[in-house]
């Protein structure tokens, strides 16, 4: 049988990679339950240990071999994989990589690709402030940090099949349904829910309770893992590109239309979760963007910089230092 594969790339310490693989039955693209299966895609590491190359290396032969398990266990033939990541560093000769130029075009935004130039800044700057014994919280380049990940995943992952660079909240916002954050609610319900008149799963209600059995992590994490799969099963006339693929810097989002909000609904029942653990009190805690109510930071003001730079839409200012400098004069405690 042929199936379709999605990964929702992350390195969150001991976080299971959210990786969904799906088949085609009758037109339908049905995730296998693997949150049921007793083989588990390899746990995150962390940031700090993803800013080593081999440690990478180490975790992408893991998937590798966890997707070679899964897929023989079940006699399934993988045909394509859709990774929510960069699959390759920024050209240096580019301010922004050309995929990106485009999202910006569409009005979507996405953070920076480095290049590897930057890439080995990045690298020495965040060795530096783990060796200075300074907060791994703080570590520099937090949010670009995981691309590291995936350029791994998409050298070795290629070797197994096809792989392409896929955008998940790309593809809510050609649906319509990115309005609100994924982890605010029923939101990720709702974008499942848009989802699935496309793919054709889930609809009954059963399905719907089985959908959080489709991997392990967080509902929104799964759903990306699903989308991601989506865009790799669609043949490329059914897809959009952002980009240019004959140069290797392309992503790519289903070519559909948005749905009408109205027939958009939840599952009646909400799918059934983990229970998490409840926060430890003296972290920082979470918070919306003072500056645009956009965006939810999980530790403010951790990752401020990176937002105030690049996505904020609350900010006057154009480049990336000057945002940063106006964000932090009207928005952070003064010491």
């Amino acid at each position: 049988m042929d199936v379709f594969i999605g990964i929702d790339v992350a390195c969150a310490k001991r976080k299971y990679l959210p990786l969904v693989i799906c088949g085609n039955e009758r037109e339908r693209l049905v995730p296998f339950p693997l949150a049921n299966h007793p083989i588990k895609p390899p746990r995150g590491l962390g940031n700090a240990l993803t800013l080593h190359d081999k440690v990478n290396q180490a975790f992408a032969n893991d998937v590798a071999n966890y997707i070679e398990t899964v897929c023989d266990a079940f006699h399934l033939n993988p045909v394509r994989i859709g990774i929510d990541s960069p699959l390759k560093p920024r050209d240096n000769r580019l301010n922004r990589r050309l995929a990106e130029q485009a999202l910006d075009k569409s009005g979507i935004s996405c953070y920076t690709t480095p290049s590897t130039d930057d890439f080995q800044k990045i690298k020495a700057k965040g060795i530096a402030h783990l060796q200075a014994n300074k907060p791994i919280q703080n570590l520099p380049h937090a949010h670009q940090i995981f691309m590291l990940l995936g350029f791994a995943l998409n050298e070795r992952l290629s070797k197994v099949t096809e792989c392409l660079e896929v955008y998940p909240h790309a593809t809510v916002k050609q649906l319509g349904v990115a309005d609100i954050h994924k982890s605010k609610g029923n939101q990720a319900e709702l974008q499942l829910s848009a989802i699935s008149h496309h793919t054709g799963w889930p609809k009954t209600d059963d399905e719907w309770s089985q959908a959080g059995k489709m991997c392990l992590g967080p509902m929104h994490d799964k759903i990306d893992a699903y989308s991601a799969t989506w865009v790799a099963s669609l043949p490329e006339q059914k897809r959009i590109c952002f980009g240019d693929p004959e140069k290797g810097d392309a992503i790519w989002i289903p070519k559909v239309k948005p749905i009408s909000s109205a027939t958009v609904e939840p599952p009646t029942k909400p799918i059934p979760q983990r229970k998490k653990k409840q926060p430890v009190s003296n972290i920082a805690h979470k918070r919306s963007c003072p500056a645009c109510n956009q965006h939810e930071f999980k530790r403010w003001p951790f990752g401020w910089d990176s937002h105030a730079a690049f996505r904020c839409k609350g900010l006057s200012e154009a480049s990336t230092e000057l945002r940063k400098a106006e964000f932090k004069r009207k928005y952070l405690p003064k010491n």
